[in-house]
């Protein structure tokens, strides 16, 4: 059997993209438990790919995310993740480069 065969895949990619959605929202652990109504060391096991994650618990995270289910276990497009990322790191130095 190969890696890729070896199970724990849709949870690492899970894992993943949970991390890389809440971190492109500028959201704490804390804010998506909140907005999931999940605890916060429960989203840090899942960010750590360390939880068997529930439908029900996956549909609240989707919902938090303005999103269905399946789009959490997509594999990114590295080239539309490039340009939000690019989009995200520009709103941010548009706000500091104002000031207070």
């Amino acid at each position: 059997m190969n890696a890729a065969m070896s199970g724990g895949t849709a949870r690492r990619l899970l894992a993943q993209n949970v991390r890389v959605l809440r971190l492109m929202r500028g959201w704490s652990q804390e804010a998506l438990a909140e907005a999931a109504e999940l605890d916060r060391s429960y989203v840090g096991d899942i960010e750590q790919a360390r939880r068997n994650v529930s439908l029900d618990c996956m549909e609240r995270l989707a919902r938090a995310f303005g999103m269905v289910v399946p789009d959490l276990l997509r594999e990114p497009d590295p080239t539309e993740l490039g340009a939000q990322l690019l989009r995200r790191f520009s709103s941010d130095i548009g706000k500091s480069n104002n000031g207070p």
